[in-house]
């Protein structure tokens, strides 16, 4: 087993990443704080799924082409900086929106609900929105994975990266969609929309620019 043994620094890395505030956090809780825990915890999915598929690209090196190709690179910025921009406004939009809150775990009731594919949808695509996140999956392999690595390497780096990311982002989702956070949530709802509409427009221009 001691072959295996730099699965868990990776597991380290991936976990101190998936910790770190970005827009994944964001589009987390606020699925979870505006529509319900099952939005919530279908978002979360999606951006476990993101990781998990980032890191299989990179194992077979296909991520590492955004280095060396300058214009792939540059449409995999503009395209993420659009997404992100595109939330941020919807996010905005319904920032002032009032909210009904049901029983605990239910849903709030908003015209803008959605279904819980697309929640998963969002977060999927918010996840892979972010080319830099690629790059450092990349990274990743390039520092932690041997020159000849054992068996199934890249499937058990995958598993981990989407057991980790998935597993962090539905305590967030869990947390968050208590009776009591969401009636503070309430109270600050457009407040915190805005803010998190903030957030991810600015991550948003700053890939368009950058």
């Amino acid at each position: 087993m001691n072959e295996y043994s730099f699965l868990l620094a990776i597991a380290g890395v991936l976990f101190i990443g998936a910790m770190s505030p970005g827009p994944s956090f964001f589009i987390v809780a606020q699925n979870s704080l505006s529509k319900s825990r099952a939005h919530g915890v279908a978002t979360a999915l999606g951006t476990g799924l993101g990781v998990s598929l980032f890191a299989i690209l990179a194992s077979f090196g296909v991520t590492a082409l955004l280095e060396n190709i300058p214009s792939a690179y540059l449409v995999f910025k503009l395209l993420g900086g659009a997404y992100l921009l595109y939330l941020a406004y919807k996010i905005w939009l319904a920032a002032s929106e009032p909210l009904e809150i049901a029983s605990e775990g239910d849903r709030l009731s908003s015209k803008h609900q959605g279904t819980l594919f697309k929640a998963f949808l969002t977060g999927l695509i918010t996840q892979t929105s972010n080319p830099k996140t690629a790059l450092v999956i990349a990274g990743i392999f390039a520092a932690f994975v041997p020159a000849e690595p054992p068996t199934n390497t890249a499937v058990l780096v995958a598993v981990i990266a989407f057991v980790i990311d998935f597993c962090w982002y539905a305590i967030v989702a869990v947390s968050l969609s208590t009776m009591a956070t969401r009636n503070i949530y309430k109270k600050a709802k457009t407040n915190f929309d805005r803010t998190a509409s903030i957030f991810l427009g600015v991550v948003g221009i700053k890939l368009l620019v950058a």
